[in-house]
């Protein structure tokens, strides 16, 4: 979940770096013509008809008026240049808004009734309800400006057009000086000066929206139009290759050594792949830890096999970071055109596709794309559209599994477990739903889903087996790494004046990276009376350390040291280890996954255990089935009270 927000996040950062680049390319491709305009004019002919051309549809403007400061009266302008022909040479008298827009500012108005006494042939073209922008002209000793305007109705120019507004203010004041001048050798050169940094300008602006600032490069946007240029011209028979690279435990760098080490590793990887690639083919960096490899030509498919195989080869060598060791491997998945998509993005998402179903096989390995994962991608995506429906429809169901105490079967607490129940009615364990729940970051709303299914049932929970059963909820460990959400998550709990009926169960590796955890939440969570239980201990990486700042009020024994434990000493000793530190530390231990009278009774006998979880006690039931079946037993049962607030498994 982390990783999807993440990576939501750099991709709207990415998107909005991009629109700047490309209004700034076209910022200077205007820029250009207008200069080209300009400079390409014979004689006497208007330098401004051209530029008026490039400049109106940019500011989607209906009007350009240039007016300059007569010699003899600075009260008065008269129009050198329009795109309409009546008003050049009209005579327009100075205004409080004129005099600022002489003195050098640029001006937006959304309307122009503040200028006062317009000429004749104004009154006859313009409408005074039109917005305006003003920006200044220096024409040698004189002052002047140029005036932009929409047709009414119209919305006001925005700030990107002021911006531009004044690159073409200094642009325009040298060309109006040249052509005054006859364009003399000093303007001449200053405006060719003027306009070898524009284009230099162009070129890196260019270069910046189109590649990897880190990597030099090409981007996503610039990958999709080298691959669509490519097949273009492809004739029938050739063919081309497409290979994603996604490298393996990314994250954990950046975790463990920093971003500039991961920048550093990704610079690395770059300049390794690089070194292998021929040079027809291209490679780009499409996201954080993420590139596409465009392989062309080839005649057999053994070429791509041999050179892909030769890139794992090369990453599969650590990196010198810093004075560490770093690893760099990726997972490479593989497409073919035309046999795998005849466009960009197919080709992009059967290579990834094949990606995935490597980095699942084994890391550091090498898919091609097959019919049988394109099934599997359809397969994947139909579960995707499914799970979105689901969520919007709230089909995930809560469903609790009692903690019993293994002596007397008494029902002490539950563990909120989910399920998912589509519109046909069939149920689907977490196994099947959860990871793409995850990837699709639905994650954290489904648990608010339980939750809340879970607090308004507490009532009818507590007419069944009291109110003083403790109820768990599952916490991913990268939802225990967002502030936010758990922060959310306990005032959710608190709201119900209820937290002493509730603890939360966090896994191994949610403490392993737990500084925020440490210094934010779990002082939240012990300051409202919230519990801690450390789930599938034993299974990640323990560490005492961890365990004695968390101060858990609850350890959970893996299923994995419970199965056939009166058969295993070796896990009997772990298992006596774990209960004697338990009891140190004054944390209950509770054993998880019992499915056999012999394993219970090896915990009952040889064992201070007193509380188990597992299938020989109960199966994940739907709260509103445990209601009902506890009541259909207390029906047939003596009713005595004791039964009725305690809840005993039959």
């Amino acid at each position: 979940m982390e990783g999807s927000e993440e990576l939501r996040e750099t991709l709207v950062g990415m998107r909005r770096e991009l629109d700047m680049l490309q209004t700034e390319t076209a910022h200077a491709n205007v820029l250009l013509r207008a200069l080209d305009a300009l400079l390409c004019v014979d004689g006497d002919a208007d330098p401004f008809a051209g530029v008026f051309s490039d400049l109106l549809p940019i500011f989607k403007a209906s009007h350009a008026i240039v007016l300059i400061q007569e010699d003899n009266d600075e009260s008065l302008l008269e129009c050198a240049a329009s795109n309409a022909p009546a008003l050049v040479g009209s005579r327009w008298k100075s205004s409080s808004l004129i005099a600022k827009v002489l003195s050098g500012r640029i001006v937006t108005t959304l309307s122009t009734e503040g200028t006062e006494d317009w000429p004749p042939e104004a009154d006859a073209c313009l409408e005074r309800t039109q917005s305006a922008l003003y920006l200044p002209l220096a024409v040698r000793d004189r002052r002047g400006l140029l005036m932009l305007l929409r047709t009414h109705g119209c919305a006001g120019f925005d700030r990107s057009h002021v911006t531009l507004a004044r690159k073409f203010s200094v642009l325009a004041s040298h060309a109006f000086a040249a052509r005054n001048a006859h364009q003399t050798e000093a303007e001449s050169t200053r405006l060719k000066h003027l306009a070898d940094q524009l284009r230099v300008s162009q070129e890196a602006l260019a270069f910046r929206a189109n590649h990897d600032q880190l990597t030099g490069l090409p981007n996503r946007a610039r990958i999709q139009e080298l691959v669509d240029e490519a097949l273009a011209r492809k004739r029938p028979g050739e063919k081309l290759a497409l290979a994603f690279i996604d490298l393996d435990d990314f994250k954990r760098v950046n975790d463990f050594h920093g971003h500039a080490a991961g920048d550093a590793l990704l610079k690395g990887v770059a300049d390794r792949i690089r070194a292998e690639v021929r040079k027809t083919d291209v490679l780009g960096r499409i996201s954080g830890d993420e590139f596409v490899i465009v392989l062309d030509p080839f005649d057999e498919e053994e070429e791509i096999v041999a050179l892909v195989g030769r890139i794992r080869d090369r990453l599969q060598a650590p990196f010198e970071i810093e004075g560490f060791a770093v690893d760099g491997t990726g997972s490479i998945g593989v497409a073919f055109f035309p046999a795998h998509g005849r466009d960009y993005e197919t080709l992009r998402r059967n290579a990834d596709t094949a990606m995935y179903q490597a980095k699942l096989a084994s890391k550091g390995s090498v898919e091609f794309f097959s019919q049988e994962l394109g099934r599997k991608l359809a397969d994947r995506i139909s579960l995707e559209r499914r799970l979105r429906a689901a969520f919007d429809d709230r089909e995930f169901k809560c469903v609790l599994q009692a903690k019993v105490d293994i002596h007397t079967r008494e029902i002490v607490g539950f563990e909120a477990l989910v399920r998912w129940v589509d519109r046909h009615g069939v149920v689907h364990a977490p196994g099947y739903f959860l990871k793409s729940a995850n990837e699709l970051g639905l994650l954290d709303g489904i648990a608010n889903i339980v939750l809340d299914e879970l607090i308004a049932k507490l009532p009818s929970l507590d007419a069944c087996f009291g109110d003083g059963l403790r109820y768990s909820i599952n916490v991913s460990p990268a939802q225990a790494a967002k502030p936010v959400f758990m922060r959310a998550l306990a005032e959710k709990i608190s709201a119900t004046g209820r937290t002493r009926n509730f603890m939360l169960e966090l896994t191994e590796e949610s403490l392993l990276a737990a500084g925020v955890f440490q210094s934010e939440i779990l002082p939240l969570l012990r300051e409202k009376g919230i519990g801690i239980s450390i789930d599938d201990f034993g299974t990640g990486y323990s560490s005492l350390s961890t365990l004695a700042d968390i101060t858990a009020d609850e350890l959970k024994f893996d299923r994995s040291f419970i199965r056939a434990i009166h058969q295993r000493p070796r896990s009997q000793s772990i298992l006596r280890a774990v209960e004697s530190l338990s009891a140190a530390l004054g944390i209950d231990l509770v054993a998880e996954g019992i499915e056999t009278d012999l394993e219970n009774d090896y915990l009952k006998n040889k064992t201070r255990i007193r509380v188990g979880q597992g299938y020989l006690f109960h199966a994940p039931q739907f709260i509103d089935d445990i209601i009902a079946e506890h009541a259909t037993l207390v029906s047939v049962a003596e009713p005595d009270s004791e039964h009725r607030a305690t809840g005993v498994l039959r």
